[in-house]
């Protein structure tokens, strides 16, 4: 290990290396491993860097013991943690009277109204409280997950960074500014930060228990420092690519009957869907806890005598798979998932009467189920503060975490049992580490802008697969819902399928869902992408831009590198820097400036394509069927020099971890009077790669071209509502000349 250690009252301060730009501080006594470390959420180090006098350095970061304080440096920036806690009683009644004794009227004792008892007992757990105290200049910081539910920038507010149900449900100790430093707190303990709200150039976090313990990362910009943090946590989990279409999520009366006629209505009315999830009525109790599930047969007859190790033909879950659907199933659960995380880490005499959760769940994945909707039920909206888990650690230590350690052994549980499949599932809780394992969803809070907030920060948190609940009949939350990491249309409580909603909402509805599925090949290259480096598919406007204008944007991101998606505002500033298309108009805009937009009738808010955007697309399937795409139409938009690099993988195994995987990049350049189109050859490859591809490039001009050359040979367009039309066929250069 390079590191620096020195005594410091009663324990020792640690100062390590954990991986380039990355540097550990620790004040402990044991320096024994945190859960995240002893339960494999976190890589391990790899120690790249050298020991300094005072401390230790790794690629531009720098980090020294001096005069008292711990300070941390780059080529942009000096700053400074001070561990002196002269002062910790004042700041124990700080954050206890700006976070309540950091309970919530959703967390109780089980068995227990007084509010009294409640209030000693969220008390009583901060037996050994402590701080430090981060200088920060008067930096801007974003992060922390879903602690902050209404903006992007964190200064001025405390935090509370405890899982509580429809109100912070995925809290991530994570905090990162543009300055070029991010931090992670290495804790599950519930906790409190206060980002400059006492002082607005100090940041104070507070810990009830354990160890003194964090990370700090280093970076050029904050897409270096989410690549660095997920380096850590573990980046995005890469789902398997049907699952970034719609699923469509059943009426709780549903029988399998209407599943296969919903099903079939789905693909009568050329409406794009590639999942039907199941709500709760699919198992004999309608909220069933226990691992003795069985399927409701009154509903769905899946009879024991016709089950095997695979589905039997005749089951309804085959028959819609026939028909190009993947079956998802809700699944509720409050569980200790500590029994088999020790186990699995030798533990062997641990809770031996606690099964592996997913065991119990292996017969109905051979019964047809893909994937699992999974409610953390009393796992989020309840607390049983007295609880000892079967690794020996408290509620409050593991509240939060329990919300990464069921997505894990989901994960884990399935990719086993499955084999070379990828698993989706799909949670509304979360904590460090989480977006590893699961696609995520906002929870019961439906589809409106708060969950946007909460969409943008999970991003700037390292989490990815995010949506939210779609309503039918809102057709701002629809323009929204359909721009975010997956998509679902909920239908549990009543009739919002499309065919039922109406001519309005129907055509609106469609007119989303084939956008979606014609920009797949955009959204899966963006979701790899997100899996290789941890930039989010939804993007907030400050991890892209440096622009002040955009460094609290909420009714607006970006999707991806070329769509600027506003939502729930008829107001949109188009960032600084670059000139802007319409997509509903075609009207081009100069960047650096807020219009208000006049959205047609049968749009549901803004979208905006970037100059110099390269966006492949396909004719929409009506079900992701995992086909690699032979013919793909690109949508250019010429403004200077850009490029775009398309990724592309099999869709459905693990097998891009050992390197199958391809790329194209794409270059755009504007020439005096023309432009030069390249289109690199495929680096890389993967089973069911099509041997050759041919394109289709829709241009954005002012005017129709003089001439267009493949490979040096005039081909025919067409120029019509402002695009030439050609085709690429397998061509690589292509020269676009304007004028006459």
């Amino acid at each position: 290990m390079i590191k620096f250690e020195t005594a410091l009252a009663d324990k020792t301060l640690q100062i390590s290396v954990y991986a380039e730009n990355i540097v550990r501080i620790r004040l402990s006594e044991k320096f024994e491993p945190t859960l995240f470390e002893r339960y494999n959420i976190y890589r391990k180090p790899d120690e790249t860097g050298e020991a300094l006098i005072n401390g230790v350095r790794t690629g531009k970061l720098s980090v020294e013991y001096r005069d008292g304080k711990i300070y941390f440096s780059s080529d942009k920036f000096t700053r400074s943690i001070d561990l002196d806690n002269s002062r910790v009683d004042e700041v124990k009644d700080y954050m206890n009277e700006r976070l309540n004794g950091f309970h919530d009227e959703h967390v109780v004792i089980i068995g227990s109204e007084d509010e009294e008892q409640l209030e000693q007992k969220t008390k009583e757990f901060q037996v050994d409280p402590k701080y430090i105290t981060v200088k920060t200049e008067q930096d801007i910081f974003y992060g922390l997950g879903e602690s902050n539910t209404d903006r992007l920038i964190l200064n001025g507010k405390t935090y509370r960074e405890r899982v509580v149900y429809q109100k912070y449900e995925i809290p991530i100790p994570y905090l990162m500014t543009p300055s070029g430093y991010g931090i992670l707190a290495n804790t599950s303990f519930w906790h409190g930060i206060d980002v400059c709200e006492r002082k607005n150039d100090e940041i104070v976090w507070y810990l009830p228990q354990g160890d003194i313990d964090f990370m700090i990362f280093a970076g050029d910009n904050m897409r270096a420092l989410l690549e660095r943090y997920t380096y850590v946590v573990g980046r995005p989990a890469l789902l398997p690519k049907w699952a970034y279409g719609l699923t469509f999520i059943e009426l709780c009366q549903a029988t399998q009957f209407d599943v296969m006629n919903d099903a079939e209505r789905f693909r009568t009315h050329g409406i794009p869907c590639s999942a039907i999830s199941l709500e709760p009525g699919w198992t004999v109790r309608r909220y069933d806890f226990s691992t003795e599930k069985e399927w409701n047969r009154d509903r769905y007859y899946v009879n024991n005598w016709a089950r095997g190790d695979k589905p039997n033909p005749s089951f309804f879950s085959s028959a819609l798979k026939r028909t190009g659907f993947r079956l998802h199933a809700w699944m509720c659960c409050q569980f200790d998932f500590t029994a088999n995380e020790e186990r699995l880490i030798g533990n062997t005499d641990c809770a031996p009467e606690i099964p592996a959760f997913f065991d119990h769940l292996k017969q109905f994945c051979n019964d047809g189920i893909d994937s699992y909707k999974v409610d953390p039920c009393r796992m989020v909206d309840t607390s049983d503060e007295t609880k000892i888990y079967a690794n020996g650690r408290g509620e409050a230590e593991m509240h939060s975490l329990l919300q990464t350690l069921v997505v894990k052994e989901m994960y884990y549980g399935a990719k086993n049992h499955r084999g070379n499949v990828r698993p989706m599932h799909h949670y509304c809780g979360g904590f460090t580490g989480t977006g590893a394992f699961t696609a995520t969803n906002t929870g019961d809070t439906g589809g409106g802008l708060n969950t946007l907030a909460w969409t943008l920060n999970c991003g700037l948190s390292g989490i990815s697969n995010i949506t939210c609940d779609m309503n039918i009949f809102d057709t701002a939350g629809i323009h929204y819902a359909f721009f975010t990491g997956w998509c679902q249309l909920n239908s549990w409580a009543g009739f919002e399928h499309p065919w039922w909603a109406g001519e309005k909402h129907y055509n609106f509805f469609k007119f989303y869902d084939k956008m979606r599925y014609a920009l797949m090949p955009y959204i899966y290259s963006h979701s790899i992408e997100a899996n290789m480096t941890g930039t989010p598919i939804c993007r907030a406007l400050p991890l892209v831009f440096d622009d002040v204008l955009a460094s609290n944007a909420i009714c607006e991101y970006m999707f991806g590198d070329n769509l600027l998606v506003g939502a729930f505002s008829n107001k949109i500033y188009l960032p600084q820097g670059n000139i802007w298309y319409d997509a509903w108009t075609g009207k081009v805009y100069e960047g650096g400036q807020e219009i208000t937009v006049d959205v047609p009738e049968n749009r549901g808010g803004p979208l905006f394509i970037r100059g110099g955007a390269i966006i492949p697309t396909e004719e929409p399937k009506q079900y992701e069927d995992d086909v690699n795409t032979a013919n793909l139409i690109l949508n250019l938009y010429p403004f200077g020099k850009s490029e775009y690099t398309l990724y592309e993988d099999d869709g459905v195994t693990f097998d891009y971890e050992k390197g199958e995987r391809a790329s194209t990049k794409f270059t755009m350049v504007e020439e005096g009077e023309g432009c030069k189109i390249t289109i690199g050859g495929r680096e890389g490859a993967f089973k069911g790669m099509t041997d050759a591809r041919t394109y289709t490039a829709n241009v954005k001009l002012g005017k129709a071209p003089a001439s267009v050359k493949v490979d040096g040979k005039s081909v025919g367009v067409v120029y019509e509502d402002g695009f030439a039309k050609f085709q690429i066929g397998t061509g690589k250069n292509v020269e676009i000349v304007y004028g006459w």
